[in-house]
C-alpha cells in the first residue's frame, strides 16, 4: 500500500479512498494486538470526503485518501491515549497537531496503533492490548519496540503509513526488524505537542512507511518542506569500522552492512572510514552511570509507579522502579554532556552522514525473549545498543532495510546526522537508497528462490 500506487489507483479510477479505508478498517479489526482503538466513524467520514475530491480531480495533497496510524501515545479528540496501559481513562479533548494536519491534507486515519506499555522498551511487548509478532516458518518472531504496532499495522498492509515516537530507537528498532523505513527526525523538527511524554528531552517522533520516498511524503507536509534528490553524488558517507567490528552483531547483519559499503562505493558514493571517537564515548558514559531516558521516565511516571505498580506490565515496572537510583551529580554530568558529545560530533563528521548496522541482530523469536526477566533485559538492552546512542546526541536518523538473514528477517542499515541536520539525511538517503533497496530486493530474491 505504497502511497504512488494509491494515488495511481485513485486517479485511474481502479478503488477509491472509501473502498481503500474499508478495506484498511476490516484488516485493522482482525488485528487487535496491531490497533488498540479504531477510529472507524471519523475514518469513513474522511474518505467519503477524500472519494469526492478525486472524483472532482482536485486531491488537496499527496496523501489525500492515504490510510495511516498513529501510536496510541499521539492525543485523538475523543478517544483515550491508552499509553499501552489500562491505567488511562479520559478521552483527549484535542488533537496532537501532526495528526491534525495529516488530517487538514486528506489522509485518512485508520486508528491507533499498539505499542509497550509507556513506550518504555525496545521489544514492542504488551501483555495487555497483546503482541504483534510476525511469522516466519510458523514461528513468532517481534516486530520490536516500543513503535510496535505501527511497524506491524505496515508491514500486514493494513496502512501506507504510521507515526511512532522514537526516545532510545522505537521508530528505527521496529523498522529494523520488519523490513520498513523508518524516520526519526531530530526533535525541533515537528510539533510534538500532544503526544503522552516518556522522556521529555529524548522524545521525538516520525513516520514508519514502506519506502523512503513515502516518508519524504510526509515529512514535506509535517515540516513543509521540500526533499529534492541532489543531482551529483558530491557528499560523504562515513563508518567506524574499529566501532563496527567490536559490534557483537550476527553474521547476517555484519554481512549485509559491509556488503552495503561495498555497493554504495561500487556506485560512486564516496564512503570513508574513520574513527567516530563520539560513538565508544557515548556507550561508555551510559554504561557508567546511566541511561538518561530511564531517569525521566522515573520522573514522569513516579505516582503511577508509587500508586499502581500492580497494575503495570511487570517487565516495565521492575525497570522503572530501578531507575532512581542515579545520584543527582550524575544525572546532571548527563546532561552536560550530552552537548559536549553533540558538539564533539558535529566536528568528527564534518557534514558527513554516518552509516552503520540500525540494530545489532535480526528480530529475536517471542519465545526467546519472554523466557525470563533476564532474557528480556538481555534482549532490550541489545535491541536499543545502537539506536541509543543517536537519541542521547538528538541524531536525526533512518532505518533501510538492507538485507535478510536465513530465515527471511530483515537487517538494517542505519544513516544518522547531526542534530537538526534532517533535510540534509534525507537528501543523502533518497541518493542511495537505490542502490540499498536492490542490496534488499535481491536478498529477497534469492531468498525465495
Amino acid at each position: 500500500m505504497n502511497i504512488d500506487d494509491l494515488q495511481a489507483g485513485f486517479r485511474k479510477k481502479q478503488f477509491t479512498p472509501l473502498d481503500i479505508a474499508k478495506f484498511a478498517l476490516e484488516k485493522a479489526k482482525q488485528h487487535p494486538e496491531v490497533f488498540i482503538q479504531i477510529c472507524e466513524t471519523e475514518a469513513l467520514l474522511q474518505a467519503q470526503q477524500s472519494t469526492q475530491r478525486w472524483l472532482d480531480h482536485a486531491p488537496i495533497s499527496e496523501l489525500d485518501g492515504i490510510p495511516f496510524g498513529v501510536k496510541d501515545l499521539f492525543d485523538i479528540e475523543g478517544y483515550i491515549t491508552t499509553r499501552g496501559s489500562k491505567l488511562f481513562t479520559d478521552p483527549a479533548n484535542s488533537t496532537a497537531p501532526q495528526v491534525s494536519e495529516l488530517l487538514k491534507f486528506g489522509a485518512v486515519l485508520i486508528g491507533k496503533t499498539n505499542l509497550s506499555e509507556f513506550a518504555y522498551s525496545g521489544l514492542g511487548l504488551n501483555p495487555h492490548f497483546g503482541t504483534p509478532t510476525q511469522k516466519v516458518d510458523n514461528r513468532d518472531y517481534i516486530t520490536g519496540g516500543s513503535s510496535c504496532g505501527s511497524a506491524a499495522a505496515v508491514m500486514k498492509g493494513i496502512v501506507s503509513f504510521a507515526l511512532g515516537t522514537d526516545t532510545a530507537g522505537s521508530i528505527r528498532i521496529p523498522s529494523s526488524y520488519c523490513g520498513l523505513v523508518g524516520f526519526r527526525a531530530s526533535s525541533s523538527r515537528y510539533d510534538n505537542s500532544n503526544i503522552a511524554p516518556l522522556s521529555p528531552s529524548l522524545d521525538t517522533t516520525g513516520p514508519i512507511c514502506a519506502s523512503l520516498k513515502d516518508v519524504c511524503y510526509i515529512d514535506n507536509l509535517l515540516n513543509q518542506n521540500t526533499t529534492s534528490v541532489p543531482q551529483n553524488t558530491q557528499f560523504k558517507l562515513v563508518f567506524d569500522k574499529k566501532f563496527c567490528n567490536q559490534l557483537a552483531m550476527d553474521e547476517a547483519t555484519k554481512n549485509a552492512f559491509f556488503t552495503s559499503i561495498e555497493a554504495l562505493r561500487k556506485h560512486g558514493i564516496k564512503v570513508e572510514n574513520h574513527r567516530v571517537n563520539t560513538l565508544n564515548q557515548t556507550l561508555e558514559l551510559v554504561n557508567r552511570i546511566g541511561w538518561l531516558g530511564s531517569i525521566e521516565a522515573y520522573v514522569t511516571y513516579e505516582d503511577l509507579i508509587k500508586q499502581s505498580l500492580s497494575s503495570i506490565d511487570p517487565l516495565v515496572a521492575q525497570r522503572l522502579k530501578n531507575s532512581n537510583r542515579i545520584e543527582a551529580a550524575d544525572v546532571s554530568r548527563l546532561y552536560q554532556q550530552r552537548e559536549t558529545l553533540k558538539r564533539q560530533l558535529a566536528k568528527e563528521l564534518k557534514g558527513s552522514t554516518l552509516l552503520m548496522p540500525t540494530t545489532l541482530t535480526t528480530a529475536p523469536l517471542l519465545s526467546d525473549i519472554t523466557q525470563s526477566v533476564e532474557s528480556f533485559n538481555e534482549h532490550n538492552l541489545k535491541a536499543l545498543r545502537l539506536t541509543m546512542i543517536g537519541s542521547y546526541l538528538d541524531c536525526p536518523g533512518i532505518a533501510l532495510p538492507n538485507g535478510l538473514n536465513s530465515n527471511g528477517l530483515p537487517t538494517s542499515l542505519l544513516l544518522s546526522q547531526c542534530s537538526g541536520n534532517d533535510t540534509e539525511l534525507l537528501r543523502h538517503a533518497m541518493t542511495i537508497e537505490p542502490f540499498i533497496t536492490s542490496l534488499f530486493n535481491q536478498a529477497r530474491g534469492n531468498n525465495n528462490g
